[in-house]
């Protein structure tokens, strides 16, 4: 009996963390982008594009939690994609992004929760709630999707109209605003792939460690 009420605690915590995280992109999100001094430009970048998913993924997970159903294989490699996404936001916003632009009013409210908040809480949501499970490697893979059509997307449009939502993925500019060379701009891309790479790695690997230690601690229990 108290299995079933600490599980049903914990469930019921997981599902209004869930519900606190895709409240809080799905209000930061639009106020952001609304708030911002062009709002073209802001929604071309890849912390808005990040946080949308974040947003999406956990409406959905929170609606499944609340009609108590399992959550399918692919929401959670889903899940654990946005967490890799959202480490990048935060890594690459702090180490690089951060001194290159102000901001006032709700969007330093709204830039603390994109940047730090968010991906902060999804990586406690990991930590904390999510179920670790034998993730194949292959997963990282999948993980690289959505940032190689995002560089991609973003590199023809800058072909065709010369904007770049970042510097480092201009050619045409010298730094501050640009890396001078499309061989440069190779550079970067091959540096960000390796970060994603190894967090991926790190992740998946976690993963799967936790998830073998507690097999063997089970079937030690039931020797």
């Amino acid at each position: 009996m108290y299995n079933v009420l600490s599980n049903k605690k914990f469930i019921n915590t997981k599902t209004l963390f869930h519900a606190f995280i895709a409240a809080t992109g799905l209000v930061s999100v639009p106020l952001h982008i609304l708030f911002s001094p062009d709002p073209i430009v802001s929604i071309t970048k890849f912390t808005i594009h990040s946080n949308i998913i974040v947003a999406l993924l956990f409406t959905v997970s929170t609606f499944i939690l609340l009609l108590k159903n399992k959550e399918s294989r692919l929401l959670n490699l889903l899940k654990h994609a946005s967490l890799l996404y959202m480490m990048v936001v935060l890594l690459s916003y702090h180490f690089l992004l951060s001194s290159g632009g102000e901001y006032s009013g709700i969007r330093v409210i709204t830039n603390f929760t994109l940047h730090y908040l968010i991906p902060i809480l999804v990586l406690l949501n990991w930590i904390i709630f999510e179920e670790k499970k034998w993730q194949n490697y292959t997963s990282i893979l999948y993980s690289l999707i959505f940032p190689v059509l995002y560089c991609l997307t973003s590199l023809m449009r800058g072909l065709y109209d010369g904007f770049y939502p970042y510097f480092f993925l201009n050619p045409n500019e010298h730094i501050p605003v640009g890396v001078g060379s499309y061989g440069n701009v190779v550079l970067f891309i091959i540096g960000f792939t390796f970060v994603f790479i190894i967090l991926s790695f790190l992740i998946t690997s976690i993963d799967r460690g936790i998830f073998k230690y507690k097999n063997r601690i089970s079937y030690k229990v039931k020797i």
